[in-house]
Formats: C-alpha cells, sequence, structure tokens
C-alpha cells in the first residue's frame, strides 16, 4: 500500500474496511434464508424457461449474466453479489487513484462494497436487469479512469464493449449511457476524437459479441413482433403518467431547486466559496437529520449538486469536474423506467452518490467533514443487523427462516407458514403445466412445485393474459387458477369464474390460506 501523508483520512478509512466485513459477514451468512417468492421467482422461471418464451418480456432480464446463473438460490445470490462487489470496488479503486484523494484508493474500494451492503441489504440480491446493469457500467467506468491514469487504449475498448452490450439490457436503462456520452464528447471529441473513436469501436465489438454469443440476431428481431400485441397491454402495467410523474417529481424537487440555488450563486454572490460553504452547511444538517431519522433522496441530490459546484470553484482540470457531474447523473439513468419512482429505485444506486460525494469531500474540505461522513457510516454499520429481524423482500423475517426445504433440489430455509404453504398446495399444483395466480407474490409457489402458467407476469391483466392463452392454443377452461388470503384476483381483472367459458364445471378447493379453481379436465400429476 502507497505512503500517505494524510494520515487521519487513512485512519478513519480502515472503518470502511473493517465495517464491509462486519456487514458482508451477516449478508452472506444469511444468503440462504428465505426464498422472494415474487421477483426470485419471476427470474429463475426466466432462467429455466427462456426458450420457449412467447413474450418481449424475456428480452429484459438475465440473458446478458446467464451464463453465471444457476438454479442453486444460494449459490445465485453469492455470485450476484461477488460480482457486483468487485465492480464496485474497481470503479472506487480507480475513481481514488484518477481524483488523487487524500485516502489511500484501497481503501476507498472498501466504501463502495460498505455502500452496496447497505443499499441491496441481504434480500432482493437477484442478477436481473438492476444489478447486472450496475456491473456493467461499474466495468465501463472503471476501465475509462483506468485510461485517465494510463493513457492506454485498450481500456478505452474494453469500455466501450460493456457499453455496447448495455444497450440491449432493458431499454429505457439505456439513457445511462447519454451522460458518459456527454462527457466523452465534451472533453475529447476537440482534444483527441482518437479517444471516442476507441470507445465506439468498443461498443460495436459488443454488439458483434452479444449476437454472435448470446441472442442470435433473427431472434432479436423476430421480439419486435410482439411489440404491436405487447403495447396494447403494457400501458396498463407502465402507463404514461408514470413516466411523466417520475419526471416530475425528479425535476420539481431535485433539478428545480439545484438549478435556482447554483443559479442565484453564480448570478448574485460576490464571494461564491463563502456563500456556498454557508447554504451547504445548512443542507448538510438537513441531510444528516434525514440520514438518521427519515432519509430523502431529494435532499440528498440537491446537496449534492451543491457540492459539485463548489468544486467547480476550485481551480481543478475540466475533465475532473465533468466527471462528477456524469456520477450525479447515472442513477437517474439507471432507476428510469424501472416501474417505482425515484425515490424508492434511486437509492439502489447509492454507490455513485457516495463516490462523488467522497471525491468532493476528499479533495475540497478538511478532515472534520470526512470524520462526519465516517460517523453516519458507523451508525449504519451499527443498525445493519437490524434487518435480520424486519421484513424483507417482500414478507420474510431472516430470523423466522428455519425450516429447511428443497427447491429445485437444492436446500434452502423457509419460515412454517410458507412450508406449510407448500405442503398444503403440492397435491393439487405439484407438476400442473397451466396455472393462472392472482399476484406474483404467489409465483414462488409455482416454481417450487414445479407448476408454471402460460406466461410469467408481474400483474393480472385481463387482455394480456387471455391473449397469451388464445396464442398457446389453449381456451380459459384449460387452466387452474390460485389466489390467496393476502393475494386475492382483483374484481378489476382477472375473477376467475367469470373469466371462464363454463364456471359451471369448475370445483372450487380451499386449503389453507389459498383458494383453488379447478377445471373440468383436471388430473392429479
Amino acid at each position: 500500500m502507497e505512503r500517505s501523508q494524510y494520515n487521519y483520512e487513512n485512519i478513519l478509512s480502515w472503518i470502511f474496511v473493517i465495517g464491509s466485513l462486519f456487514i458482508g459477514y451477516i449478508a452472506y451468512s444469511n444468503l440462504d434464508k428465505g426464498f422472494i417468492f415474487n421477483d426470485e421467482a419471476f427470474y429463475l422461471f426466466y432462467y429455466k424457461d427462456h426458450g420457449s418464451l412467447p413474450t418481449i418480456d424475456s428480452t429484459n432480464f438475465y440473458r446478458i449474466f446467464k451464463f453465471l446463473f444457476t438454479e442453486n438460490i444460494y449459490h445465485f445470490r453469492i455470485i450476484t453479489y461477488a460480482l457486483l462487489n468487485i465492480s464496485t470496488f474497481l470503479v472506487y479503486l480507480f475513481a481514488g487513484k484518477y481524483y488523487k484523494l487524500k485516502v489511500n484508493a484501497f481503501l476507498i474500494g472498501f466504501l463502495g462494497i460498505t455502500v452496496n451492503f447497505i443499499s441491496w441489504g441481504v434480500s432482493n440480491i437477484v442478477m436481473h436487469q438492476y444489478i447486472s446493469n450496475t456491473i456493467l457500467i461499474n466495468l465501463a467506468l472503471a476501465f475509462i479512469f483506468i485510461y485517465l491514469i494510463y493513457n492506454k487504449s485498450l481500456p478505452l475498448i474494453i469500455s466501450g464493449f460493456c457499453l455496447g452490450i448495455l444497450l440491449f439490457n432493458g431499454i429505457p436503462h439505456t439513457i445511462v449511457i447519454i451522460p458518459i456520452a456527454g462527457f466523452l464528447f465534451f472533453n475529447f471529441w476537440k482534444k483527441d476524437r482518437k479517444i471516442i473513436f476507441y470507445i465506439i469501436a468498443g461498443g460495436i465489438m459488443g454488439i458483434i459479441f452479444y449476437f454472435t454469443f448470446i441472442e442470435d440476431f433473427s431472434k432479436f428481431i423476430s421480439q419486435f413482433e410482439w411489440i404491436k400485441y405487447y403495447k396494447q397491454f403494457h400501458t396498463k402495467q407502465h402507463p404514461k403518467r408514470f413516466f411523466i410523474f417520475w419526471i416530475l417529481k425528479v425535476a420539481g424537487f431535485i433539478f428545480l431547486p439545484s438549478l435556482l440555488l447554483i443559479g442565484y450563486l453564480y448570478k448574485f454572490s460576490k464571494n461564491k466559496i463563502q456563500h456556498t460553504n454557508y447554504i451547504l452547511i445548512v443542507l448538510g444538517v438537513i441531510f444528516v437529520i434525514s440520514y438518521l431519522f427519515h432519509p430523502s433522496i431529494y435532499i440528498n441530490y440537491v446537496l449534492l449538486a451543491l457540492l459539485i459546484y463548489r468544486y467547480f470553484l476550485e481551480d481543478i482540470c475540466l475533465e475532473k469536474k465533468t466527471m462528477l457531474i456524469v456520477l450525479s447523473l447515472i442513477p437517474f439513468g439507471l432507476s428510469f423506467g424501472s416501474g417505482a419512482y425515484f425515490e424508492v429505485r434511486g437509492t439502489l444506486y447509492n454507490l455513485y452518490y457516495y463516490l462523488a460525494l467522497s471525491i468532493i469531500i476528499l479533495s475540497v474540505y478538511r478532515v472534520r467533514i470526512y470524520a462526519a461522513l465516517v460517523v453516519l457510516f458507523i451508525y449504519q454499520y451499527l443498525v445493519f443487523p437490524n434487518l435480520l429481524k424486519e421484513k424483507g423482500w417482500k414478507d420474510f423475517i431472516f430470523t423466522e427462516q428455519t425450516e429447511k426445504v428443497k427447491i429445485n433440489g437444492y436446500d434452502l430455509y423457509l419460515d412454517k407458514g410458507r412450508t406449510k404453504d407448500i405442503e398444503d398446495l403440492r397435491p393439487y399444483l405439484q407438476n400442473q403445466p397451466n396455472v393462472i395466480y392472482s399476484s406474483n407474490h404467489l409465483i414462488g409457489y409455482l416454481y417450487i412445485l414445479n407448476a408454471s402458467p402460460p406466461m410469467y407476469y408481474y400483474f393480472a391483466l385481463k387482455d394480456y393474459v387471455r391473449f397469451i392463452i388464445k396464442k398457446v392454443g389453449k381456451t380459459p377452461d384449460d387452466f387452474i387458477y390460485i389466489e390467496s388470503n393476502d393475494y386475492p384476483f382483483l374484481s378489476r381483472e382477472i375473477v376467475p369464474l367469470q373469466f371462464v367459458d363454463h364456471p359451471e364445471k369448475y370445483k372450487v378447493v380451499k386449503t389453507g390460506r389459498f383458494t383453488l379453481y379447478l377445471p373440468s379436465n383436471y388430473q392429479k400429476k
């Protein structure tokens, strides 16, 4: 490890090493507990049946990292967290080297791992598009930093390669490439265009690799024929008003107040550094209070915007300044179109926020400000174990996962209520091919019992389900319907005995927390 004159900053940073190992142990030692009955089952079904899926949804999930997938949930989670942490460590490490921070870059890397564990916790650790997008962006950024440090061309090609693959990992999220492209064009178009050409060449190689080893081009094109059908139903799942509200909330609570504050300081302040620091003190106090009692990502990003403005007032090269803007904008790109508002999904990408925050604090301010940041993370280390006693994603508590069950032949611990549910349903759903469920929270039972629906969905969209049933050559009367007391069929969508053509031929069975509707052609498998 390289020697540094900033002894206090380095000593404080060892807390990130110790803390990340502590919360990492808690996370990894509990990854064999609980099963996420919606998300994990959803993606594992895609893993198992991807080749035969009749819906365009299949293009958005596991495909890029499928060679690392396994139906062993425990290994599945370990691999996911390992990849996320390795990629994050690299981007923090090389960012620390590029910005020549007051802290050894190796120690800063552990801050990134800390943020990962705090942001993702233990539950919802699945290799879906959100984490795989993060891994690809981390690698792309890390190799850009490597180029900026060592001035070698190969890292740019690798970075472009990662961005090229990212194009196929969820269409709305690809807007995250825009700030990275903006950084490159702004800083290098006039100065050294070959840098941009290297990135583009890498992107083309990534696209060629994708269509050579990941997905056939013909299959990719064939997916588009589904759009003309799917768009009729997709508006119910993510209506246009969702995107409008998403943009209005981000603009109204982050961009507008940030622009007003920065515009005021830029135009009217005669002592910009001093006045900016005064406002930052107020925002910093609000940030700490919200951090401890009621976290607000909107306050966080207004604070970051002012800190970036403060950084711009320093005599620092423009490349380093504009890269901070890139880091601050990446969470907006990654979270856009995800099906949740920014205050829900944006926190998953705090690793870019805290990287930018740490760079500014360690570049501009004295050690006491950095010490305050470290204290906030110490608080997070101390409260992290509480998540084992809180409801996970969505309905389990880790300390209650004590019953060993076999899921696809692999051991996993569930709570007693879940194991009873499985046994209640087993006589009716085991190995049944045609099951329609009332909520995605029930899809886990289908996965465990090797039952399957005509398609996998998050919302029981009546018209969409009817359309898919017809596409597979069946009728609604060929299917079993399952609902639970917690998640009944919604009256505005599918109601089984109103959905089928011959309700009089159905047998209604209540078992435990569930109601099953069995068709006349039902046979036990």
